[in-house]
């Protein structure tokens, strides 16, 4: 996880106003992929998210010289801003996304556990992550059963599902959340004090990820400091 926060701090200390830069934070993150490896349908379904959420940025290159007073500037100046946005967004999503995918429930705690960060956000952090599964599949339950009811199927179903999750998806996680929230307290999250934090030997392989995560993160910085921007 700390490898994690290095490489996704090169990422967005990377600058997406130079050739450099952009190469920096998308060979890092590709290297990051490589090493964690997380299934090719979730790298798709992010790449598929992260566009959909900030290729609409670029709508606002024709605005953006005359809104910054500077007419006469270029269409390559102006597709700097977007750019920027695109770059950083994606490979810090893939990144977050890839470490994820490599950490399972029973690893995440203690790893958290080592980490230093309040006891209870740990304990907080874990359990988000324990019931985001729980949520997903409640929302395949309600896409099926609207499906089912109203005999709908592929897009109309999807619209369908969106428009639902206000009045369906929304207040179950209110819920559930006010019942975690319950639970917790009840058990004495708030008052029992941290579990002994077992050492762990630190192996070659956690020491060869650290070191080329401090890398990527010392070239970034490098990049953008010799690029000026």
């Amino acid at each position: 996880m700390v490898a994690a926060a290095l490489v996704f701090a090169a990422c967005m200390v990377s600058s997406g106003a130079t050739l450099a830069g952009s190469l920096c934070a998308a060979l890092t993150t590709l290297a990051w992929l490589l090493g964690c490896r997380p299934p090719g349908r979730v790298v798709r379904a992010s790449l598929t998210f992260g566009l959909l959420l900030l290729l609409p940025y670029f709508l606002l290159v024709p605005i953006l010289p005359v809104a910054a007073g500077q007419a006469q500037a270029s269409w390559t100046e102006a597709l700097i801003v977007p750019w920027t946005i695109l770059l950083r967004g994606l490979t810090g999503m893939l990144v977050s996304v890839a470490t994820i995918t490599c950490l399972d429930a029973t690893e995440l705690q203690p790893a958290l556990a080592r980490l230093p960060v309040p006891w209870l956000v740990s304990a907080i952090l874990v359990q988000i992550v324990h019931q985001t599964g729980t949520l997903v599949a409640e929302t395949r339950q309600v896409a099926t059963a609207m499906g089912v009811r109203g005999a709908a199927t592929g897009g109309r179903l999807a619209w369908r599902v969106l428009f639902a999750l206000p009045r369906v998806w929304l207040p179950r996680i209110i819920d559930r959340a006010e019942r975690v929230s319950s639970a917790m307290e009840l058990r004495g999250y708030c008052d029992t004090p941290p579990a002994a934090r077992e050492h762990v030997p630190t192996s070659r392989a956690d020491l060869v990820t650290l070191g080329s995560a401090v890398v990527a993160l010392a070239l970034a910085l490098g990049v953008r400091l010799w690029s000026g921007t």
